[in-house]
């Protein structure tokens, strides 16, 4: 980069940019610009006691900033980061005091690792005037495009389209009404001859392939109906030719050999013992 218009070409995302931002109860509007010599940013404070800051950036205070033998594509990245920062209202005022003469920045990129911060100086009363007419004077001549209107409006004004009202008449004192356009009719498109016909054919050979296909399942159902009344006569066949089932014999009870009386229930072929018991003397005898 050999000249100053050299590196500042490379801030024009950062050219006409203008934005508010709110910082504790005091709002401020930031206006950013860009000319061949350097980038300019004026920060004003809204309110009866409106005031009005600059802060300015040229080929030193760059080179300062991202070093002297910077690239262009790292300026330019750079430049499209902080105008992107500046749209997304990462911006703030650092050391803010509304004491005169107060040493304060404005801080460009807050979610940055390094943000960038412009020394600001307070303007004097005839050069804060200035600035906000000529801020002015760009806004009106912008309006002429919209007919001299401030905001843009979702109307449009036509003045070929206005009806002047009759003399004396009370509509004369009334705002002209304002007409709109009517939208024209879509023309109608007509098909050629040629696609009708071609739209017929294969509408017909759509309709004989679905014919054609119900037919073939229909035949396929009957067929399946054919083998499942054979398999119905086939069992029926089977279930007649089959013997019954005999019904199993009943076992013949035997009965229980009775045991004779006065056997040993330890052995029933042999009698029980018999045991007489013992008589004893009496001592006195």
């Amino acid at each position: 980069m050999s000249s100053d218009s050299d590196v500042m070409s490379h801030f024009s995302p950062l050219d006409e940019l203008i934005k508010v931002i709110y910082q504790g109860s005091a709002r401020f509007v930031i206006v950013s610009s860009v000319d061949d010599a350097s980038w300019t940013v004026h920060v004003g404070l809204t309110g009866d006691g409106g005031r009005w800051w600059r802060g300015r950036w040229t080929d030193k205070e760059v080179r300062k900033q991202f070093g002297s033998g910077v690239s262009s594509f790292l300026l330019e990245s750079a430049v499209e980061k902080m105008a992107d920062a500046f749209v997304k209202g990462q911006v703030t005022m650092g050391d803010w005091s509304p004491s005169e003469g107060a040493e304060i920045q404005l801080v460009l990129g807050t979610s940055a690792k390094t943000p960038i911060r412009v020394p600001l100086v307070e303007l004097d009363p005839a050069e804060a005037a200035a600035f906000a007419t000529k801020v002015f004077t760009e806004i009106a001549l912008q309006a002429e495009s919209r007919n001299c209107r401030l905001h843009p409006t979702t109307l449009a004004y036509e003045p070929s389209k206005v009806e002047a009202p009759a003399a004396g008449s009370s509509s004369s004192r009334k705002t002209a009404s304002r007409r709109t356009p009517s939208p024209e009719p879509a023309p109608r498109k007509h098909s050629s001859p040629h696609k009708t016909k071609d739209r017929g054919k294969e509408t017909a050979r759509e309709e004989a392939r679905s014919k054609a296909g119900s037919d073939r399942y229909k035949r396929k159902a009957e067929e399946a109906e054919e083998e499942i009344e054979a398999l119905k006569a086939e069992l029926e066949k089977a279930q007649r030719k089959e013997p019954s089932k005999l019904l199993p014999s009943q076992k013949s009870k035997v009965g229980a050999v009775a045991r004779p009386k006065g056997a040993s229930l330890a052995n029933p072929t042999k009698k029980a013992r018999k045991y007489q018991a013992l008589e004893f003397e009496d001592d006195d005898e």
